[in-house]
Order: C-alpha cells, then sequence, then structure tokens
C-alpha cells in the first residue's frame, strides 16, 4: 500500500551564545541567546496555523528549547508533545568543540591546500570534505566522519517519516545547521548551500521511501511572525 506524503519543516535551532561568539558547537551546548529566543517566538507565530501532526528535535538544549517555544506558539495542532531523537543531533567535531570557528576552518583548508572556502568547494565534495578533515585532525579519534554522520542522521529522520506515513502531514523537525547542511547535500546537492540561518526552515517532503528538497533556508516564517508581533503590539 501507497504511503501518504510526510511533510518536513527542517528548522534549524535558533542563536545561541556560542552562535555569537563564533565558536564550533556540536555536541557542545549553548544556550539561546535573547535574540534566539526573539526568532524563534517569532517562527513560533509564522507557524501558528500550520497543523502539525508531530514535532521532533535533537536531544540537544538548543533544538529542545527551539521546538518547545514553535509548539506553545502553535495553534493550529491537538495536544503536541516533543519528541527528541539523539540521532538528530550536530555533527560531532572532537578536539574542535568549542574552538573558534575560524580556527577550525583554517585547519581545514590547510589540510585541504587550498586557501578558500570557495576554493575547496570547487575542489572537493566539501560537505563531506570538512567533517572527514575534522575527523582525520582530531587526536581524540571521537569526531564524526562524513559517514557516521549522515548514516546516523539520515537512519533518524528516514525512521521518523516512517513514523508519520500512514497518515501523512506536516511534522517538524527541530535540528543544526552543520547537520541540515549534510541532509539537504546529500539528498540534492543542486542547491550548493553554505549557509543554514538560525531559526531558518529547509522543506522536504517524503513519500514511498524517496526524499524531495523544497526549499532551503527559509526566512519567511520568522518575517511574518515578526509582523504579527508587531501587529499585536500597535
Amino acid at each position: 500500500m501507497n504511503s501518504k506524503e510526510v511533510k518536513i519543516y527542517l528548522m534549524r535551532h535558533g542563536q545561541t551564545i556560542l552562535n555569537r561568539a563564533g565558536r564550533t558547537q556540536g555536541w557542545c551546548d549553548g544556550v539561546l541567546t535573547k535574540e534566539g529566543i526573539e526568532v524563534a517566538v517569532n517562527v513560533g507565530f509564522g507557524l501558528r496555523d500550520v497543523e502539525f501532526k508531530n514535532v521532533y528535535s535533537s536531544d540537544l538544549g538548543r533544538a529542545r528549547k527551539t521546538a518547545q517555544i514553535v509548539i506553545k506558539e502553535n495553534k493550529a495542532s491537538k495536544d503536541l508533545k516533543l519528541q527528541e531523537r539523539e540521532g538528530l543531533r550536530e555533527v560531532y567535531f572532537g578536539k574542535y568543540e568549542g574552538e573558534i570557528d575560524s580556527l577550525m576552518f583554517n585547519d581545514i583548508l590547510k589540510y585541504l591546500n587550498v586557501t578558500t572556502i570557495e576554493e575547496a568547494e570547487k575542489k572537493y565534495d566539501f560537505q563531506k570534505a570538512y567533517c572527514d578533515t575534522c575527523a582525520a585532525l582530531d587526536e581524540t579519534n571521537e569526531a564524526e566522519d562524513y559517514n557516521t554522520a549522515i548514516t546516523r542522521v539520515m537512519n533518524e529522520l528516514e525512521q521518523i517519516c516512517k513514523e508519520n506515513s500512514h497518515d501523512g502531514g506536516n511534522i517538524l523537525v527541530v535540528a543544526h545547521g552543520g547537520i541540515i547542511r549534510l541532509i539537504i547535500d546529500y539528498l540534492d546537492k543542486s542547491f550548493n548551500i553554505r549557509n543554514i540561518d538560525n531559526s531558518s526552515i529547509s522543506m522536504l517532503s517524503y513519500k514511498n521511501g524517496e526524499f524531495k528538497v523544497e526549499s532551503v533556508n527559509d526566512n519567511s516564517y520568522s518575517e511574518k511572525g515578526r509582523e504579527i508581533s508587531r501587529k499585536n503590539c500597535d
């Protein structure tokens, strides 16, 4: 029997103190900034008329908090309960956890023998290369290489979609910028996405075992929510 289509609102968490400080944030976990909370609330306003069947997040605090904010503002859904999934975590960066972003990327570029990210993107499958390079440079031998990270998250995402494919409908999945880039790149390289903004939404669909990327890094929901918030204050 054919399954029904599942629409995945794949959201990045709100801005954290480590994002603002320009530090690498994988499994280490910074709290949301005031701005991060405000934008997440705006996205919640922007999504409040979307009926979600289920809401999922990474088990890391920044994703959990963001998902809880969206659930609180949603008016169209009934009895939403957040389901936390370890498989939705960010890539684990080993010794680079909490390190200054620019230092990590300088090490990556040096290892790849290039001078800019643009050059690396032309020369390599960059989403794969940056994960594999971090793993190669990590003396703790705990950083995730590309195959480990993408297998983990795609197995989790497919399991979530299978759980919802009998009835279909909309689901919200709150995850992390790096892992979302890997998902998009894995499913459709034509998007060639470099940045995933905090609290942005990328739309995926899933039916009969097949994923499709419909849009990437959409900030219109926060913009819509900002307008709603402004009108409520007038």
